[in-house]
């Protein structure tokens, strides 16, 4: 199985994800579509509603309320990127000027307000409590992430069980809500809906640690971005939290200085990623997120096999690939 075969799997189901996305844009401020459809023909890889609509196959549902649901999520993920945006002052979002960047701040802001309503009126029409509470509480987590996210900006003591808290916050927790959502449209039992919101959240902390460590370790020619876009930012991740366990206490207050004092310069970037080469960051960082792609795919074993669960099997490995 390959990512094509997988995305030929649920072909009918994300064209009407794609037929959703641009029906719901209905704003009598024509500025608001504008800025909206502006962020959805950049395309990206509808993840999430990818996961959504094979949970639910895999659980025994294939009805229209897989792609409508997806919608939902896709709303309130790219309500939360239009604000992140903002927040980080993002130039530049999958391959093209951020929305902040061509329309201004204000406007991005509260575009992402109007899809965030927008998708919560569409849960509403949907009518089923416990999804509509499910994606709530993500929506609230990813906000409180975010937050926390700021407090521990340039924190260089923070710790695993903080960074790990910020990831489940800001990206595991939406991916375990599709994943859960889909056993309720399945009919599933508590114990398997419980099975793939714990798959959900173990594989979307692998996903954002293989992000964080291409981040300081990809190749800039492949990921399209320049290494240590988190350095600059203050953000404390997983490259940098085990490059300070295996640094000599000299080395560990250069890295201190520099992420304190924001002194994210070529030199101090050449110097830590010269440090992360030297005590092989990239394979104490990778044998991480092997342990949680493992942990996620053990969740999978509750359901019969399937084409579905090969494909939820296969996504797990190919969204932590070394190389992107």
């Amino acid at each position: 199985m390959n990512i094509n075969d997988v995305l030929a799997l649920v072909k009918n189901e994300r064209d009407a994800v794609e037929k959703e996305l641009i029906a719901n844009l209905d704003s009598d401020v024509k500025m608001v579509n504008e800025v909206a459809s502006y962020v959805f023909e950049s395309g990206g890889k509808r993840l999430r509603p990818v996961f959504l609509i094979l949970s639910a196959l895999m659980s025994g549902y294939s009805g229209p309320r897989s792609a409508a649901l997806s919608g939902v999520v896709e709303y309130i993920h790219t309500a939360t990127l239009l604000h992140d945006d903002v927040i980080d002052g993002a130039l530049y979002r999958r391959g093209k000027e951020s929305a902040n960047r061509v329309f201004g701040n204000d406007i991005t802001v509260l575009c992402g307000d109007f899809l965030y309503s927008r998708a919560f009126m569409n849960l509403v029409k949907d009518g089923d409590s416990r999804i509509q509470m499910l994606l709530a509480v993500a929506a609230r987590t990813m906000s409180e992430g975010e937050v926390f996210q700021l407090i521990k900006t340039a924190d260089v003591k923070i710790s695993f069980d903080d960074y790990i808290r910020i990831i489940i916050s800001k990206t595991a927790v939406m991916f375990s809500a599709c994943c859960e959502i889909g056993a309720i449209l399945g009919g599933q039992p508590a114990e398997k809906q419980t099975a793939m919101k714990n798959f959900g959240t173990t594989l979307g902390i692998a996903f954002q640690m293989a992000d964080d460590i291409l981040d300081y370790l990809g190749d800039p020619e492949k990921t399209g971005k320049k290494p240590g876009t988190d350095l600059n930012e203050g953000k404390i991740t997983l490259p940098v939290i085990k490059l300070m366990e295996a640094a000599t206490p000299q080395e560990n207050k250069r890295i201190r200085d520099i992420i304190v004092d924001e002194k994210a310069t070529d030199e101090n970037l050449n110097y830590i990623l010269g440090l992360m080469n030297r005590y092989d960051v990239k394979k104490r960082s990778e044998a991480v997120v092997d342990e949680y792609i493992s942990e996620a795919k053990k969740n999978l074993e509750m359901f019969e096999p399937s084409q579905y669960r090969d494909a939820l099997d296969f996504l797990a490995d190919y969204m932590v690939a070394r190389e992107k």
